[in-house]
Parts: C-alpha cells; structure tokens; sequence
C-alpha cells in the first residue's frame, strides 16, 4: 500500500534511524535542517534548512546522493 505508514518516531539529537531497503519509501519531517542523511556511510545534500518542513522526500539512494530526492 503506497500510503502505508512504516514509522513515525522523534528523534531527538543523537538518535539515528536505518531506513529498510525497499524502494517506494518516502519520508516526511518538521525539521529538515536537522537531519544528517548517510547512504553507505556518506554524507548527501541537506534536504532543506532548520526548522523547515519537508514532505515526500524519496529514499532512493542515487536521488538522495544526487540532491533530487526532495519532490514537494
């Protein structure tokens, strides 16, 4: 099911969150400057800045390392 919700947690600063490997995921935050996003350990492209809301960023590995995974 495409809207199916998979998590929905707070991570507060230290936490990490390792995402499935599945395809068809997205992610929805309230503070997109906050996030440090790693693909095999590698830092990519920030997806907005503090306290920015983000919704529909895509977990593909080459979107998120190519900076196009945010779609809204």
């Amino acid at each position: 099911n495409a809207d199916q919700l998979l998590v929905t947690r707070l991570l507060k600063q230290g936490d990490s969150y390792q995402v499935p490997n599945r395809s068809g995921l997205s992610l929805i935050t309230g503070n997109a400057g906050a996030l440090k996003i790693l693909v095999d350990g590698n830092s990519v492209p920030s997806i907005g800045s503090i306290g920015m809301v983000r919704r529909n960023i895509i977990l593909d590995a080459k979107k998120l390392i190519a900076g196009s995974a945010v779609v809204d």
